[in-house]
């Protein structure tokens, strides 16, 4: 009897410490594996901080293809040729860009600047009725207050800009165009 309590506290003192030498090394796995975590982690939000950084640099510092001018982290391209309104708009949305939106007066000034010649050229800018209000291609009105439009407002009409003005024309003429994007 003795010797079975002998045996019962030493498998009990036993169980005890294979108890703590388990939670110990448990302890040991899991900071371990806390720690690979952690290094993890840190690795990761390097990556996305990297990444995030990229996103932004490409979108702040577009890089225009060759034959386009940039100005203002957006990019133009000047056409050689004439078409009308429509051969002009379909040109520019095959380049994955559109007709031009001036935004500004700053804008103007670029674009006057870059012409090469004082013909008329297209611009991104139509009147569909009497009912609506001059339309820029991105759907947007024109702000009346920022450019005033030359020449009668006819339903169907196009714009083209020449020497800093903006002029109303049928848009079965053909000009010279402008695409952005």
């Amino acid at each position: 009897m003795q010797d079975e309590e002998g045996y019962m506290t030493l498998n009990v003192q036993s169980k005890k410490k294979s108890s703590i030498q388990t939670s110990q090394l448990r302890f040991k796995d899991s900071s371990a594996a806390l720690h690979w975590y952690k290094i993890r982690l840190g690795i990761s939000g390097a990556v996305n901080g990297i990444l995030a950084f990229t996103l932004v640099s490409l979108i702040v510092l577009v890089v225009c293809p060759s034959e386009w001018l940039k100005y203002q982290g957006k990019c133009y391209w000047f056409s050689a040729e004439m078409k009308t309104w429509n051969d002009s708009y379909v040109y520019c949305l095959e380049r994955k860009s559109h007709l031009l939106i001036i935004q500004d007066q700053p804008e103007m000034a670029f674009i006057q600047r870059n012409l090469k010649q004082s013909n008329y050229v297209w611009i991104g800018l139509y009147f569909t009725s009497m009912k609506k209000p001059w339309t820029w291609v991105d759907g947007s009105p024109l702000d009346s207050k920022m450019f005033v439009i030359k020449g009668p407002a006819k339903e169907s009409s196009c714009a083209a800009t020449k020497e800093s003005k903006i002029y109303s024309e049928t848009c079965g003429s053909v000009f010279k165009w402008i695409c952005q994007y």
